[in-house]
């Protein structure tokens, strides 16, 4: 699931609660309760796997004080004030959400390499109007990866379901206590079950949406919204019902386990949240019904409430403080010193946060000016950074070319390498080589999605009439060799080879479909049944084939398969089809696994690019490539190993030839086209 979310402790200090709720400590135990998840979660995900669980812990509490407190107006006046209602939430929330955007601003300016600057200057924008959650599902990003690569605003995703949560439930309840005095009904009762029915609604398609994408659901305001509801309904009976000392201590017990187990046993392969939210947010609206209990008690003592009163401000600054340090660390994760001193600064932030912003800005004047100005402001101190970085991207972006001082693979030539000399600019540019990818399109197709409706023609370079055809197939890994075969077909090559590419990302050539978070995932599987029999109809010269290996699955898209020999029989099968119709193929040995995110650690090393490199043994480590294993011995197959020319004396640099190597996990475009003489060479087509 990553990339990275990052979950967010809801604003749970929320304004004005029921006078009854402002005397339970416990309520500020369960925030101290909920941030710590969050926040030890963050610090280690291998601690505490289910630590996302703290987010619904807040949204429980929040829909329990925000409902109650609306309901509670409803009942004494026959409406909610509109006016009221949003003038708290902005003194309450806005000024220490935006001084934690203006830090991150200035933090990423000053500290973090100008290549990050556009995509976490747009999700500042996004935060700061409230849309981050949507903008984080479009992008469909893995909450469950607390790395470097995360945004330092992620989490105010939560923040942005709240709001827009709020957005409806006032009027909810004022339309509700329109109809109710319309049909002489009491106001109480139909408020109960128009929240009912929106918290019913909203669990059912969380149910349903998670099962289709649970990367998307996992943000989306509808997946969310009855976790709110839940808590307000809670708070809705709550004055109803009276329970014995002995069943308030049972459900309050039993509540605390509910939340604990889902952040000890919960993992981001769940789909999540769909139906097993529920535990941890029927657990916390359970301990919020139990009053008056032992484990109250518990959660009321000094210390916890405290953490509880800068739980909000806690969690709007240990996310930034956490991510800023990864990025500085140029690690995957926190060393223990590390994690205490940001835990401690954490502390330390929202402490300072918590006395002078929160406190200070609670009962000011001019809430509306205020809260627009305070939106503008966020707004302009990212866009004017975002806009100079994407102007400068720009340019080094269009300044990608090959010379003769940057032979790239051809600097590790075995028989006649290529001089290569020093201080000599790379290309391409740290900053932008992640966004050096292959040829991407043909037309309106895109071709590293190839999908079987598309036109035959689609996805094909070279002339139509050549002598002979290249096909190739596979997930990404493939796709990035697609630049030096189009380039031979459309140059020296012309009129003898043409290229068609039915590569798909993250879909590796094989019949037997791998698992995600226990489900079989079958659409790989599925087309390449179909693209088969497209190739086989075809008759190709030469089919080309490349993959990912099975570890580099897991570790990236979380997908799995039962054993090796899954895949391997996955790939045989269809090595055995191509056999079987004459049709010879040519396996290309998949690249080295740099270590790291190697452009990232290139922008901070630009004079030690050694200091980027990866051990041969690291970068190969693990069962091998499956596709190589599985092609071994199969006739009328080749096997092509380009190894040699990504490393030599036991290490694979960062940079070969003046040429930046890698882009994520992939080769770089102009690293690839630098490939072309031993790759064309090992294919036979020169």
């Amino acid at each position: 699931m990553a990339t990275l979310s990052a979950e967010r402790p809801s604003p749970a200090l929320d304004p004005a609660p029921r006078p009854q709720h402002a005397l339970r400590g416990d309520i500020q135990g369960l925030r101290a309760l909920a941030v710590g998840i969050v926040l030890l979660y963050h610090l280690r995900p291998s601690w505490l796997p289910g630590g996302f669980v703290g987010v619904d812990v807040f949204f429980v509490i929040s829909g329990f004080l925000i409902i109650g407190t609306l309901t509670a107006e409803l009942r004494r006046t026959g409406t909610v004030s509109l006016r009221d209602f949003y003038a708290r939430r902005i003194r309450r929330l806005l000024p220490a959400a935006t001084a934690t955007l203006l830090a991150v601003v200035a933090a990423v300016v000053l500290l973090l390499p100008r290549s990050q600057w556009p995509k976490i200057m747009r999700e500042v924008v996004g935060s700061a109007l409230n849309a981050q959650n949507w903008l984080l599902a479009v992008l469909s990003n893995d909450y469950g990866h607390a790395t470097a690569d995360a945004s330092p605003v992620q989490h105010y995703w939560s923040l942005a379901v709240e709001e827009q949560f709020y957005l409806v439930i006032p009027l909810l309840l004022i339309a509700t206590a329109a109809l109710a005095r319309r049909l002489g009904g009491r106001t109480a009762r139909y408020a109960v079950v128009a929240v009912a029915l929106v918290t019913v609604a909203s669990f059912v398609f969380s149910v349903v949406y998670t099962r289709v994408d649970h990367g998307a659901a996992y943000f989306v305001t509808p997946t969310r919204m009855w976790e709110l509801g839940v808590g307000g309904l809670a708070a809705m009976v709550l004055h109803r019902v009276s329970l014995p000392r002995a069943a308030r201590e049972l459900l309050g017990w039993l509540g605390f386990a509910a939340v604990a187990f889902s952040a000890v046993h919960y993992t981001t392969d769940l789909q999540f949240p769909g139906w097993v939210a529920a535990v941890p947010v029927l657990g916390t609206a359970a301990m919020l019904v139990a009053t008056g209990t032992l484990l109250g008690r518990l959660l009321g003592v000094a210390p916890v409430r405290y953490t509880g009163d800068i739980s909000y401000s806690l969690y709007l600054w240990h996310w930034p403080v956490i991510v800023v340090m990864l990025e500085l660390s140029d690690n995957e994760r926190l060393s223990k010193k590390e994690m205490l001193a940001a835990a401690v600064l954490s502390f330390a932030l929202a402490a300072l946060s918590k006395r002078y912003v929160e406190d200070r800005f609670r009962r000011r004047r001019g809430t509306y000016a205020f809260g627009a100005v305070l939106v503008v402001v966020s707004v302009v101190a990212a866009s004017v950074p975002w806009y100079a970085a994407a102007r400068t991207l720009d340019r080094l972006a269009n300044s990608m070319v090959l010379d003769a001082d940057h032979p790239g693979a051809m600097a590790f030539d075995p028989r006649a390498p290529l001089p290569a000399p020093a201080r000599v600019p790379l290309v391409p540019d740290p900053a932008v080589a992640n966004e050096d990818g292959p040829y991407g399109g043909s037309g309106d197709a895109d071709c590293h999605v190839y999908l079987l409706t598309l036109p035959e023609d689609a996805c094909s370079w070279g002339e139509p009439t050549a002598q002979k055809t290249l096909v190739l197939l596979g997930d990404s890994h493939a796709a990035q060799y697609s630049t030096p075969l189009v380039d031979f077909a459309e140059g020296p090559g012309r009129g003898r080879w043409k290229v068609k590419a039915m590569t798909r990302n993250g879909c590796p050539f094989t019949t037997v479909p791998p698992s995600e978070a226990g489900w079989p995932f079958t659409v790989c599987s599925e087309q390449n049944l179909g693209v088969l029999e497209r190739v086989k109809a075809l008759k190709p010269d030469l089919v080309v084939l490349s993959g990912m290996s099975r570890e580099a699955y897991e570790s990236d898209l979380k997908w799995t398969w039962n054993t090796r020999e899954d895949m391997l029989r996955g790939y045989r099968e269809m090595l055995t089809a191509f056999s079987v119709a004459g049709i010879p193929v040519a396996v290309v040995k998949d690249l080295p696994r740099p270590d790291g995110q190697v452009p990232r650690c290139l922008e901070r090393h630009r004079r030690d690019v050694a200091a980027c490199g990866t051990s041969h043994a690291a970068a190969f480590a693990g069962e091998g490539d499956p596709l190589v294993e599985a092609a071994t011995g199969f006739p009328r197959t080749t096997i092509v190993d380009l190894t040699p020319w990504y490393c030599r004396d036991g290490v694979c640099p960062a940079v070969v030839g003046n040429v930046v190597v890698y882009r994520n996990n992939h080769v770089t475009n102009l690293y690839s086209r630098t490939l072309a003489t031993p790759l064309l060479s090992q294919l036979g087509m020169i």
